[in-house]
């Protein structure tokens, strides 16, 4: 099958991952025979899809595939909800599968229980945050953090400030102010990940939300490299074990995170087809 001007069609899957039912969580769109596109079409694609991430498929291989990761204006050398949605596309049917990603090879596994497991990245923790900037950064009044959880910034590709708030009605009122993100961001791409011990169900460890102010405010529904980075934060306090997280609640996308706080980390979540076709054009 081609396109309208002769060129091979693409085949395309559109999927919902970090979900416990199809349409929530993060969607995702799957792109795959993607050898013969540049970084250009690559990105035109990913603001046709409109979504947080694509994920193109550029070679595939017994047991693994090259995968480039892009946002509607850039490409990110790893991000959690694409590297679970593309292997489940590509190796469902399998035990494991590795993605070779900008940000190094990540292995995935799959389990009995329907949630698809990565062990992503190594995380960089890195220096604490001021509170009070925090705060104000956030809305917030600086007795509404949680100190038991200093913020920090951390890396796994992508860069986050993490933060914890001591109630979930604050998690809900946060409103992000763009000087005080502009002066930490350092004219850079950071997200603020924030997150509260009161989940929105009772079966949850916490609630979270993953905000960026870049060209006005984004607020992301599941995010596997910034729940990543959470967990390497929560090891560092002593934690360990399994947590989950709930995320997305306030837009509409209620999403659930499993992280096992360990060495290694890995973050799981549950992948809900919705769409299978063609890119023609």
């Amino acid at each position: 099958m081609t396109g309208p001007e002769g060129r091979a069609a693409l085949d395309c899957s559109i999927v919902d991952v970090f979900a416990e039912r199809p349409l929530a969580g993060n969607q995702l769109a799957v792109v795959r025979g993607c050898a013969r596109l540049d970084q250009a079409e690559m990105q035109a694609i990913a603001r046709e899809m409109n979504f947080s991430e694509t994920a193109f498929v550029v070679d595939e291989r017994h047991g693994e595939a090259s995968v480039r990761i892009f946002t509607t204006d850039r490409e990110l050398p790893f991000a959690g909800h694409p590297t679970l949605g593309t292997a489940w596309v590509l190796a469902r049917d399998r035990d494991s599968y590795v993605l070779d990603l900008a940000a190094g090879r990540v292995r995935v596994a799959f389990g009995a229980d329907g949630i698809v497991w990565m062990e992503p990245p190594e995380v960089a923790l890195g220096e604490a945050a001021d509170p009070e900037r925090v705060a104000a950064l956030l809305g917030l009044a600086a007795a509404e953090l949680d100190d038991r959880y200093p913020s920090r910034f951390a890396t796994v590709g992508p860069w986050f400030l993490l933060a914890g708030v001591k109630t979930l009605e604050a998690l809900r009122r946060i409103a992000v102010d763009p000087v005080p993100y502009r002066e930490l961001a350092l004219g850079g791409w950071l997200s603020l990940f924030v997150f509260s011990e009161e989940p929105y169900n009772e079966d949850a460890s916490f609630s979270a939300r993953m905000l960026t102010f870049h060209h006005g405010l984004h607020e992301d529904p599941a995010t596997g490299s910034a729940n990543a980075a959470f967990a390497a934060h929560l090891r560092s306090l002593g934690a360990g074990g399994r947590v989950v997280v709930e995320q997305g609640f306030e837009i509409g996308r209620p999403s659930r995170l499993y992280l096992e706080v360990a060495d290694p980390i890995r973050v799981g979540g549950k992948v809900h087809p919705v769409l299978t076709g063609t890119l023609a054009y």
